[in-house]
């Protein structure tokens, strides 16, 4: 059950970055009100994602970084 909410909390961060999309898309509201809504977003977005990366454990982050440097190796050998 813990794994699950943190998956739900992890990945469901990226998705407020579409609430940042529509907020500042809203044309009623003046650049201030903007700016506060999306920086609230924000920094709602890496608590959920700092919140779900702790109870995933430490084993889904080593994997995380295993496939990053996997994507990484695969693309400097493009340019070489």
């Amino acid at each position: 059950m813990r794994r699950a909410f943190g998956a739900l909390l992890f990945f469901g961060s990226f998705v407020i970055y579409g609430l940042v999309f529509y907020v500042a898309t809203i044309a009623e509201l003046s650049i201030a009100e903007k700016a506060g809504q999306v920086g609230i977003l924000y920094g709602f977005s890496w608590g959920t994602f700092a919140l779900g990366s702790l109870l995933l454990g430490p084993e889904f982050l080593e994997s995380l970084k295993k496939i990053i440097k996997l994507v990484h190796k695969k693309g400097t050998k493009d340019y070489k």
